[in-house]
């Protein structure tokens, strides 16, 4: 399987010659996705994150992975299992 990654900020959909991935329409009964990118409290963040939609949403779970290292993408596996498994997908960056 082949994961393209769509950074958000391209603006307009079509910008770039990309479409912008489909939002779903309810976070109930979703499995979302945290990408902690391996900074200060990037994970609690995300926790943070987390627990606000929790109580929001009947989510369907939470999936979590870590970067080893801010400054490189998340392993290829990771990504892979983000793409098959979850709903939707939030990347934090702490400090």
């Amino acid at each position: 399987m082949t994961v393209t990654l769509i950074d958000p900020t391209l603006g307009p959909a079509g910008a770039g010659g990309r479409t912008p991935a489909a939002r779903p329409a309810s976070l109930d009964g979703a499995v979302l996705g945290l990408v902690n990118n391996g900074k200060a409290r990037g994970r609690e963040i995300l926790q943070r994150v987390a627990e606000n939609l929790a109580a929001a949403h009947r989510l369907g779970g939470t999936i979590l992975v870590t970067k080893p290292d801010s400054s490189f993408p998340a392993d290829p596996t990771d990504v892979e299992m983000l793409a098959s498994d979850a709903t939707a997908v939030i990347a934090a960056i702490g400090d």
